[in-house]
């Protein structure tokens, strides 16, 4: 085939994309696709449109949410200024991959309110399961052991972890054994309050601790000593920690998101819909270690989206010319 992937940057002061690594002005032609994933604004960089328009090269994005219009008050409030003018930008392109039909609607629904004419190709992509290699994969837990919840994204009201650990601490009052950890940084306008009750709890005695910092290697083995996950998120994109989870052959707990509804039975992934439900969902899991075997077998055996089916989808679209 003969192509050539080249990372580029967009270079505010010079009004020009040029190489990641050397800063060598980039030419792009007709023949040539350009793809992002980053959320961007004509506002923040002026110019940028202009440049790809005039170029004539086939222009793609990669579209995740609507979540700073649709939860304003829980959402960054520079992501909330900037989102409208993102998403209209977004039809200035010739192909949009949603992460989900779920944010795809939200997409449309918003070009649909604008009423905008001239619409890109619209199609989804299954973002890839196999962050971590599971052939090499040593669990270290024994069957026996105090069961550890893991909870995967940065500490904020959207990713509602202040329900979880409100269930984890009736659990453990009831007189439950298991340890929580929570994995993911702290969002610095929200999530402050967050982690003060986290800390909060441990230091009252509760077997619960937050994880700001972790390798890729860290987080691994965290994974191999984890019984289940918990994924209670108010709103995602995708919620790509679930499949990641399954991936992983462990069973999880999710909020009823749209985006993953395929990804849910009573097997695998239990999907609850308020905090009694996910009460439910917890202490059938950690008083039934047979019915968690169960799932952990089943996840086990899960065919689930990887990375190289959506770079397939990507060259799907470049090949299409």
């Amino acid at each position: 085939m003969g192509a050539a992937f080249v990372p580029v940057v967009w270079r505010q002061g010079k009004r020009c994309f040029t190489e990641l690594s050397r800063r060598v002005p980039v030419q792009m032609s007709g023949s040539d696709h350009f793809l992002t994933p980053e959320v961007f604004s004509a506002e923040e960089r002026s110019g940028y449109f202009a440049h790809l328009e005039q170029s004539e090269v086939q222009r793609a994005a990669v579209f995740h949410d609507a979540i700073p219009l649709k939860y304003p008050e829980i959402t960054w409030p520079k992501s909330v200024s900037r989102h409208p003018s993102y998403m209209t930008d977004l039809a200035r392109l010739n192909q949009i991959f949603s992460v989900s039909q779920a944010s795809q609607d939200d997409l449309i629904d918003f070009w649909d309110e604008r009423k905008t004419l001239s619409l890109p190709q619209l199609s989804t992509i299954a973002l890839g399961a196999d962050f971590f290699d599971r052939s090499t994969i040593r669990w270290t837990h024994a069957p026996q052991s105090v069961p550890l919840i893991v909870r995967i994204g940065i500490i904020e009201p959207r990713k509602n972890q202040k329900e979880l650990l409100e269930v984890a601490c009736q659990l453990w009052d009831a007189g439950l054994k298991f340890e929580l950890i929570f994995v993911g940084r702290v969002n610095p306008h929200f999530g402050k309050p967050i982690e003060k009750l986290i800390k909060r709890a441990k230091k009252s005695g509760y077997p619960v601790q937050l994880i700001s910092k972790q390798s890729d290697e860290r987080l691994l083995n965290l994974y191999t000593k984890a019984h289940f996950t918990v994924f209670n998120s108010i709103t995602e994109g995708f919620g790509l920690p679930v499949v990641e989870s399954l991936w992983l052959g462990l069973p999880c707990i999710s909020s009823r998101l749209p985006s993953l509804s395929t990804y849910f039975d009573q097997t695998t992934c239990i999907s609850v819909e308020s905090q009694a439900d996910l009460q439910s969902a917890m202490t059938r899991w950690l008083t039934h270690p047979e019915e968690l075997d169960n799932a952990t077998s089943a996840a086990r055996q899960l065919t689930l989206p990887t990375w190289r089916g959506a770079a397939e989808t990507i060259l799907s679209w470049m090949n299409s010319d």
